[in-house]
C-alpha cells in the first residue's frame, strides 16, 4: 500500500510557479526567426532545454517580436 504525504504535496503546490517570457499579449509561445545575419536556430542539452539561440523571437500569438523586459 502506498502512503502519500499530502502535507509534503501541499507544500510542493505553493512553491514558486516557474516564470517564463510572456509577450503582452499574453501568449508564452514564441517562434524564432531568421535575420539576414542569423538563421533561427536553437542549441540544446541533451534533455531538451534550450541553451542557446540565434534570430528573433516573435510571438506566435500575435506575431510582435519579443522584448525583453
Amino acid at each position: 500500500m502506498d502512503v502519500i504525504d499530502l502535507e509534503q504535496r501541499r507544500r510542493e503546490a505553493e512553491g514558486p510557479a516557474p516564470e517564463y517570457a510572456t509577450c503582452p499579449c499574453g501568449e508564452a509561445w514564441f517562434e524564432l526567426l531568421a535575420t539576414p545575419d542569423k538563421p533561427g536556430a536553437v542549441c540544446m542539452n541533451p534533455d531538451g532545454s534550450i541553451t542557446g539561440y540565434a534570430g528573433t523571437p516573435h510571438c506566435i500569438g500575435c506575431g510582435e517580436r519579443y522584448v525583453a523586459r
